[in-house]
């Protein structure tokens, strides 16, 4: 991701009040730029995607930018979201390459494996109604979220992912990334290394849970070891975190966060 700058030409101050969800600040039908759909080429009006689409317009709606020439954390935040359940959000994707390397982009295939979101190329270069003659592509991934028809968020984001926003609040529904392995271990890490209450800890050991029963790994196996420390369970601890040694030797990670905890483990028992 390069560097931070400003996000809008014409809107200095939205980079002051945006910072959090759920603050109105510009209305989503003044932002008067097309985007063309990589499915069909069809050109769309920004302003005009929810009823175009038919989209839900009662649910937040995100918009992602990227590139596939060097934003690859841009990838990895849009594959987050199409591994969620985008019944609760709507996801826009609008690429930023220049025209002279769209081509080879759209050839690498990323798009095609994002069938739950709307995903659309910029429109770059038009001197009017261009998404760069408002938005400064320079900088990925721009994140927009917009609700009740104004933009409550905006920054160039790239750990904006699906988790922060049922931490947040913006989405109170877990099954929002109850099929997202990473998600919800990242909620689970998140509360282990922030929460106190016992049974919010006793949440998060079920999204861990979930997690390894989805894809089993080194890091919700440590996630999981980490939480049975910090709930007292120190045997199940001690074997989960052992058990966690012996998948990141597996999968060549490293692992000196997990021998700690196993001293720390070894010196309570």
């Amino acid at each position: 991701m390069k560097k931070l700058a400003f996000l809008f030409i014409f809107f200095l101050s939205i980079t002051h009040s945006t910072q959090s969800f759920g603050q109105s600040t510009q209305s989503f039908g003044q932002i008067d730029v097309s985007i063309t759909d990589l499915k069909n080429s069809k050109t769309v009006p920004f302003s005009e995607i929810h009823d175009v689409y038919k989209l839900n317009k009662q649910i937040p709606t995100i918009v992602v930018s990227w590139s596939g020439i060097w934003c690859y954390p841009c990838l990895r935040l849009i594959n987050r979201y199409n591994n969620s359940d985008l019944s609760m959000i709507n996801v826009i994707t609008v690429n930023i390459d220049s025209e002279n390397e769209l081509s080879d982009v759209l050839g690498e295939g990323y798009h095609l494996n994002w069938n739950k979101s709307l995903n659309f190329h910029a429109n770059i270069g038009e001197k009017r109604g261009g998404f760069d003659s408002v938005f400064n592509i320079s900088n990925a991934p721009l994140i927009l979220i917009l609700d009740n028809g104004s933009i409550s968020y905006a920054d160039v984001n790239y750990n904006l992912f699906p988790y922060v926003l049922i931490k947040s609040g913006l989405i109170n529904d877990i099954k929002f990334i109850w099929n997202n392995w990473e998600d919800l271990n990242s909620l689970a890490w998140d509360y282990y290394q922030s929460e106190t209450d016992t049974a919010k800890l006793e949440e998060a050991k079920k999204w861990v849970i979930r997690s390894i029963e989805l894809d089993v790994n080194y890091y919700n196996l440590d996630t999981y070891a980490a939480l049975l420390f910090k709930t007292g369970d120190l045997t199940d601890a001690l074997k989960m975190a052992k058990q966690a040694i012996e998948f990141a030797k597996i999968e060549d990670v490293d692992y000196d966060p997990t021998t700690k905890l196993i001293n720390e483990i070894i010196e309570k028992l």
